[in-house]
């Protein structure tokens, strides 16, 4: 549809996808993807990724909107040179190293293979928390399009979200979020982005029966989520032979 318009252009926006969901970029034919450093990769936010398609650069010099900082020509200039078109931030660009050697790990060593497992990883991650949140008779909030980065559940009838998000707290010192806006109070989202496997999540879905026994007072079949998640876990990797969890 995109190209059936010669002005139009297909802009991702990949700051969660990015290291959690696969993209084909050339063969889907998008024209500029966009990512961020907070999230899979597993750094603070302050850096931004970007692939532009020759379509894109083309369109570039056709552009009469304003621009000084935010100038792609500017920043592939300087890139051809090794450099950055202002100051970099020099720390990010560490840490970005560090979280490269880490996927690079992953991979035994090459990065594109590394840059798989980090996706599937967070794949197997979020189907280990849906199955565990199926069992315990949880509604999952996009059940039909579930989404690799984070799971969002929906809570008990009756029961604000705030209460489960403050539980872990307190009892677990984990982190969990709240709906934002007008889902606030109605759900919470279990992320499973960067340097978090299966140990973690089996870590989160116990605590998880314990906060909802805790919150709804009402009693839950510990290990029933756990149990769960752990056949989500065999049956993924005894399908492919091995176990793609960060190392």
């Amino acid at each position: 549809m995109v190209r059936a318009t010669d002005d139009t252009l297909l802009v991702v926006d990949a700051i969660t996808g990015l290291g959690t969901t696969h993209f084909d970029v050339d063969g889907w034919g998008v024209d500029a993807i966009i990512g961020g450093s907070q999230k899979a990769l597993m750094i603070p936010p302050g850096l931004a990724y970007c692939a532009i398609s020759e379509r894109a650069w083309k369109r570039m010099e056709s552009a009469k909107s304003p621009r000084y900082y935010f100038d792609f020509r500017k920043e592939r200039k300087a890139a051809a040179k090794g450099e950055s078109a202002y100051t970099p931030a020099t720390s990010l660009f560490a840490a970005l190293g560090a979280a490269l050697d880490f996927i690079r790990q992953m991979g035994n060593g090459d990065l594109a293979t590394g840059r798989e497992a980090l996706v599937n990883n967070a794949e197997l991650a979020a189907a280990m928390t849906r199955g565990a949140a199926k069992e315990l008779g949880l509604k999952l909030f996009a059940p039909s399009s579930p989404a690799a980065a984070l799971t969002a559940i929906q809570t008990p009838a009756g029961i604000d979200s705030g209460a489960i998000v403050k539980e872990f707290r307190e009892t677990f010192a984990a982190v969990v979020a709240n709906g934002q806006g007008e889902m606030k109070g109605k759900l919470f989202r279990i992320a499973h982005i960067g340097y978090y496997d299966y140990l973690d999540t089996i870590g989160i879905l116990a605590a998880l029966e314990h906060v909802l026994g805790s919150v709804t007072g009402n009693s839950v079949e510990y290990g029933a989520g756990v149990r769960a998640a752990q056949q989500v876990y065999a049956k993924s990797t005894s399908a492919k032979g091995q176990s793609v969890v960060a190392r």
